[in-house]
């Protein structure tokens, strides 16, 4: 009786067990993830907002040497500082409107908030502002053209040209908000830097900076380190990263042209030194100096805008997550596209990556719908895990292992692949519900259209996969959809049209970038059978019916056609 009682707890746990699995499986074939799981709530301080301008008493000055403000108010500027500078030490509100000032500072920053509660920069008419190579008079953390202690707004239609020759354009210690204006800031580090935060509503920005574009700097504080956008035009050429920010970056709109670190043909990825500035890269992995296009720490989320990348590393980047609602992409990057450590989420968008090391990578993926065209010399879209370190020849690179909590789930949208490595990589498992994905694979036997370590199911929609025969990969048989996988005794090229034809009805009509000697088809509109005929050319290549999830037509099929991904690995560690 015990023993009957020990087996059927046995039973029992092994059917938990099975259920337990079939639940994650299920899951992630159905997961409905999308951008709006992601954190990107901020919390903005809109203090001078707050602030009547009208109660203040208003005084006008016309510049001719340094000033020192010392009582809150309104202050009307215009005139012309030559080797000094305007100082705000002041225990309540200060407005200062510039109409058309010109100041060139020796020795420390043309304005220096020192002290003051709440300040507002009003831009009216062309204003200039440069400093010098040294700053003698102050402590080493003022290096700003604009230095604020204190919270900083800037606001107005006017224009403001910075030439920062010390250190950075603009610098808050605060919360820094920009609500509109002109801005053209040549800088020989960073352009725009808050540390509490950078909130821009909107304005014309050109700015050309030997460190970072536009940066938050704050890591202690987690709701602050944020970077906000929700329009703008942003003209941006960096060393370093454009867009970085040590907790959130958030963009609502916009219209962003973005060039970092001399652009894609400096490629990240290089065995020689990195860049124009080695001496950034030589040193120990802790270095957090990059040349990604916007970077975030924490999360990195896109609603809407017009973005144009050439950049040497990533040209979008989080260490945790990355959303993206909409918007129109291109992209250059010297190494990843689009890169989270943690997930990335597509829920719609035009995404064209014209030139990537690897398209898109994170350690798990979801794409809900868009437009996805994809060129990489290596990986197409890659599911590894860690963090980023997509070139194995690179410091600080990974080798990316499998795991079942790396996952692709494809639910929708048109995605087109052209990759010199594995087209679609996933060190675990895939899932794909519908959409439209192609993928123009390699030519070299060492790497495969499709290359999984557990699980790829094509549940609903279309794929269409080519590529080299050596290391071709089908989909698991426990997918809803029956596939066919074409070898051909000899390479198909790219000027050879191939049809599959079921009587007067087309079910796809193929013509690769490329050679390629392996096809992989899932779709619909195989049925159980009835008889397919094979065309190349509108020559009759082969006849078929499908007879079972997986049908194999043609001759030199490869070695390892699906088989629910257990195709040994050829590279060590699972290194992709």
């Amino acid at each position: 009786m015990k023993k009957n009682n020990i087996i059927i707890v046995l039973v029992l746990l092994i059917i938990m067990i099975i259920l337990v699995v079939i639940n994650q499986r299920n899951d992630a074939k159905l997961s409905n993830i999308t951008v709006s799981d992601i954190d990107s709530l901020i919390n903005t301080d809109d203090g001078d907002e707050k602030i009547n301008w009208e109660d203040y008493e208003n005084q006008e000055i016309t510049l001719s040497e340094n000033i020192t403000i010392t009582e809150e108010g309104v202050y009307d500027l215009n005139g012309n500082i030559k080797g000094g500078s305007i100082m705000v030490n002041a225990s309540g509100n200060v407005k200062l409107n510039l109409n058309n000032v010109n100041i060139n500072s020796l020795n420390g920053p043309c304005i220096y908030i020192e002290k003051a509660s709440d300040v507002v920069i009003n831009l009216q008419g062309t204003n200039y502002l440069s400093d010098s190579t040294s700053y003698s008079v102050l402590d080493e953390e003022v290096n700003g053209v604009i230095y604020s202690s204190s919270d900083i707004t800037f606001e107005g239609k006017g224009k403001l040209v910075i030439e920062a020759n010390y250190q950075d354009g603009i610098v808050g210690k605060d919360d820094l908000k920009i609500i509109n204006g002109n801005y053209d800031i040549t800088s020989v580090d960073d352009g725009i830097r808050g540390k509490d935060s950078v909130y821009i509503l909107n304005g014309n920005f050109s700015i050309n900076s030997q460190g970072d574009a536009i940066k938050s700097t704050n890591n202690t504080d987690v709701e602050k380190g944020f970077i906000l956008i929700e329009n703008g035009i942003f003209n941006l050429e960096s060393n370093l990263d454009c867009l970085q920010a040590e907790t959130k970056l958030v963009i609502e709109n916009g219209e962003f042209n973005v060039k970092t670190g001399g652009g894609s043909a400096n490629s990240s990825t290089s065995n020689s030194d990195w860049g124009r500035w080695p001496s950034y890269f030589e040193e120990s992995s802790s270095n957090n100096e990059s040349a990604k296009g916007f970077k975030a720490i924490n999360n990195l989320v896109i609603n809407n805008g017009i973005f144009n990348f050439d950049t040497s590393d990533d040209a979008l980047h989080s260490n945790s997550y990355v959303g993206i609602l909409t918007g129109e992409f291109s992209i250059l990057s010297g190494d990843d596209g689009i890169h989270a450590d943690n997930e990335l989420i597509i829920d719609g968008g035009n995404i064209k990556i014209t030139k990537s090391y690897e398209g898109l990578e994170a350690s798990k993926m979801t794409i809900n719908g868009g437009s996805i065209d994809i060129n990489s010399s290596d990986d197409g879209i890659n599911i590894a895990g860690g963090v980023d370190g997509s070139p194995t020849n690179r410091p600080g690179a990974n080798l990316y292992n499998s795991s079942t909590d790396n996952i692709l789930t494809i639910n929708n949208g048109n995605i087109v692949i052209d990759a010199a490595g594995d087209g679609i990589d996933v060190n675990g498992s895939a899932y794909m519900n519908d959409g439209m994905v192609t993928v123009y694979g390699p030519t070299n036997s060492g790497n495969g259209a499709l290359d999984y370590d557990m699980v790829f199911e094509v549940n609903g929609g279309i794929i269409v996969a080519s590529g080299s025969s050596g290391m071709a990969q089908s989909f698991t048989n426990s997918s809803k959809l029956y596939q066919v996988h074409i070898g051909f005794g000899s390479e198909i090229s790219c000027d050879d049209t191939i049809e599959i034809v079921n009587g007067d009805s087309n079910i796809i009509n193929f013509r690769s970038s490329k050679t390629y000697s392996s096809l992989i088809i899932a779709s619909p509109k195989f049925l159980k059978g009835q008889e397919y005929t094979i065309k190349v050319n509108n020559e009759i290549y082969e006849n078929f019916t499908v007879s079972s999830n997986e049908t194999l037509v043609g001759s030199n099929q490869s070695m390892f056609p699906g088989a629910g991904g257990n195709r040994p690995n050829g590279r060590p560690n699972g290194r992709r």
